[in-house]
């Protein structure tokens, strides 16, 4: 984050109007449990947010060098990104042009060329389809130029890499990003390392996954024996870039850091949790030190899968270094997974019961009541366009 926003946004919690809670929202809202519950609304939300948006695939540096590839799930649409020699980005739909077998899985480098696991046809990174051996005599009647594996649209900028499984028309990261770029450029993400990234299944609604991130009113009572000591739930920054938002969590040590006189001497980046809800599928954080990106895959009405990745600002320089953002990622999952998600699980089977008729969104829930804000307006802009 450039100085001068942070500046900017430690103005405002210095404002005297700036009392707790708040800042507040324009209104409370109702949710009907159906947003968490339906079958229908969840096939027409994979189809018009995680298909038919640009979702945040991986930061570059899970794909940087020639030959590296990350694959991926846009909406039941299984996908492969691509680093060409040229440094150059490709995605595809990730299945053989042959017999539709899936080609890679997970990440890391297939040097120059992609086999197919089922029957070896191989292929370039740039997705041409270079040889089918021991058969080609067999499928002399069709063009290998007719068989290259179907391609996906891919952008990259300030670090980050976009992907978008319909129609294949090229996008732009800043069309993406709705206005967040600038503050994200700052993070020169491109500079960062990867440490370790963890997969958990979860029981329950994608949505439910990213209004973990939303609000800081259930510290205090969820997290009350493990973060709250170290936080502040009833201030916060909040803005809207187009779909996306930016909620920053405060910890107590910012209060501290308002008391200072000489307005140059205060920061906040150390004392906020500034976490970046990128619609539809990614929460990336900047948390003290390092980066943390959350990709929500969506599996069933009740059923996601969420990847938490952790980045250092360098290479670790030694094991003890390394060992220390391990126990960083170790306390983020254990909290999560111990204190958040099976709440978060069993708010998921009390909304599919049928006897819970919706939910509110409080004013001092700003960013939960934008994002499904934003959701309800993709659902209502792909229904008018389809």
């Amino acid at each position: 984050m450039r100085r001068e926003r942070e500046l900017e946004l430690l103005r405002r919690l210095s404002d005297p109007g700036a009392t707790p809670p708040g800042p507040l929202g324009e209104r409370s809202v109702r949710n009907p449990a159906s947003a968490y519950a339906s079958v229908e609304r969840f096939a027409r939300e994979r189809d018009a947010l995680f298909r038919g948006l640009p979702n945040l695939v991986c930061l570059s540096v899970e794909c940087a060098r020639p030959g590296d590839y990350l694959a991926a799930d846009l909406g039941g649409v299984p996908i492969v990104v691509t680093r060409l020699e040229d440094g150059s980005l490709r995605a595809f739909v990730n299945a053989c042009r042959h017999r539709a077998a899936p080609l890679l899985d997970g990440c890391g480098n297939t040097a120059k060329s992609i086999v197919c696991p089922y029957h070896g046809w191989t292929y370039g990174l740039d997705g041409g389809l270079r040889g089918r051996p021991r058969a080609e005599v067999g499928f002399d009647d069709v063009d290998k130029a007719g068989l290259a594996l179907h391609p996906i649209a891919v952008a990259e900028a300030y670090g980050l890499i976009f992907a978008c499984a319909r129609g294949g028309e090229p996008f732009g990261v800043d069309d993406a990003l709705h206005g967040a770029q600038e503050e994200l450029a700052s993070y020169d993400l491109a500079s960062y390392h990867p440490i370790e990234t963890r997969v958990l299944d979860l029981p329950i609604n994608w949505k439910l996954v990213i209004d973990t991130f939303t609000e800081s009113y259930h510290i205090p009572f969820l997290h009350r024996n493990t973060i709250f000591p170290y936080y502040e739930f009833d201030r916060w920054i909040y803005d809207a870039y187009g779909p996306h938002s930016r909620f920053i969590g405060l910890r107590r040590g910012v209060l501290d850091e308002l008391e200072k006189t000489n307005e140059c001497e205060r920061r906040l980046l150390p004392h906020g949790t500034t976490q970046y809800l990128l619609l539809p599928n990614a929460v990336l954080t900047h948390q003290i030190d390092h980066m943390e990106l959350w990709r929500v895959t969506p599996l069933a009405v009740d059923r996601s899968r969420v990847a938490i990745s952790l980045f250092a600002p360098r290479v670790p320089e030694s094991e003890k270094e390394l060992a220390y953002w391990l126990k960083n990622l170790d306390v983020l999952v254990q909290v999560t997974n111990t204190e958040d998600f099976p709440l978060m699980a069993r708010i998921q089977a009390n909304l599919m019961s049928g006897a819970v008729p919706d939910v509110v969104y409080g004013k001092m829930e700003p960013a939960l009541v934008h994002f499904h804000a934003a959701v309800d307006a993709a659902l209502a802009a792909h229904a008018s366009d389809g």
